[in-house]
């Protein structure tokens, strides 16, 4: 576990940054969700998106995306279920300056209000030395029923109604792959982003139109690109933004996000200094505005010489 001390971030830094930020989302978040800050040096958090391809694939691709709900979406021990964490999460509600209200939750959910951009499960307070892995991924889905009644004149009336359901998939791994896709509490001033996930059907849907149920495998997104680079422009604008399609570029979107949505200072100062080091742009933009940086975000190796 780190023992340093982390200072806090400079103002001016923070309310620049926050201000370029917010021009990658035009529709600003009216309820901003704020992580539980814990003792510091105490926890690190996990971050992860997840989307559901309920009908499969079909010729390489992708077929039917849901987002991941967080109700029945779970993460459990890899060694098996004596340890299972529910992903939903309500949190409790409390006011803030203005008209504005502040969630403080354990998992939290980004992009919850937002149409057409990536939704992230952010999870703190996970279990100290356990190996974790995604047990479960879950979506909604709706049933349309009709039925008919005859009233006392003898006119035949139709109703109709429709039901949401929730359906629930297991996720399954291949023996030697599943350590590829478990992940642990990283400690204290970290923040460990696993990637983006799809879940989708190991086979054919034989429930023939009906919900899908047998088991879900997981794809990493990054590499289903680099396989499909034709269908680049259907996931690049939700997960990588302006970034490249890489790893290292998925992460730098979720941190630009992480840092715009959620407000506490505690966990937006470790995304800040995360940030800096993937991203050279943005730490030479600081550097130029001459904004006061601590020693410590500034990687020795290729190092950015001021004017």
């Amino acid at each position: 576990m780190l023992s340093f001390k982390m200072e806090p971030m400079d103002g001016r830094f923070r309310s620049l940054l926050l201000v370029s930020l917010s021009f990658l989302y035009l529709n600003c978040l009216k309820t901003f969700p704020v992580l539980e800050e814990p003792a510091p040096g105490e926890e690190g958090l996990v971050a992860f998106g997840l989307i559901v391809a309920k009908g499969g694939i079909s010729n390489g691709i992708f077929r039917g995306i849901e987002e991941s709900i967080a109700k029945e979406t779970h993460i459990s021990s890899i060694t098996g279920n004596a340890l299972r964490i529910n992903l939903e999460d309500p949190g409790k509600e409390m006011e803030g300056d203005g008209n504005y209200r502040f969630l403080w939750v354990q998992k939290l959910r980004l992009g919850k209000s937002e149409e057409g951009v990536a939704k992230y499960f952010v999870v703190t307070r996970l279990p100290q030395n356990q190996s974790l892995i995604l047990d479960s991924a879950s979506y909604t889905y709706t049933t349309t029923h009709t039925y008919t009644t005859v009233n006392k004149y003898g006119q035949v009336q139709t109703h109709t109604y429709t039901v949401l359901h929730t359906n629930s998939i297991p996720i399954e791994y291949d023996p030697l792959e599943k350590p590829k896709f478990s992940f642990y509490n990283p400690g204290g001033l970290e923040i460990r982003f696993i990637g983006n996930f799809i879940a989708h059907p190991k086979g054919l849907n034989l429930s023939l139109g009906g919900p899908y149920t047998g088991t879900y495998v997981l794809t990493n997104i990054d590499t289903y690109l680099k396989e499909n680079p034709s269908l680049t422009p259907d996931f690049k604008n939700k997960f990588y933004g302006n970034e490249e399609v890489s790893p290292k570029g998925a992460e730098i979107y979720f941190l630009k996000r992480f840092i715009k949505e959620n407000r506490s200072r505690y966990w937006q100062d470790i995304a800040i200094k995360k940030l800096f080091k993937l991203d050279p742009k943005t730490r030479e933009a600081a550097i130029k505005a001459k904004i006061p940086i601590p020693s410590q975000d500034l990687s020795s190796e290729n190092p950015i010489q001021q004017n």
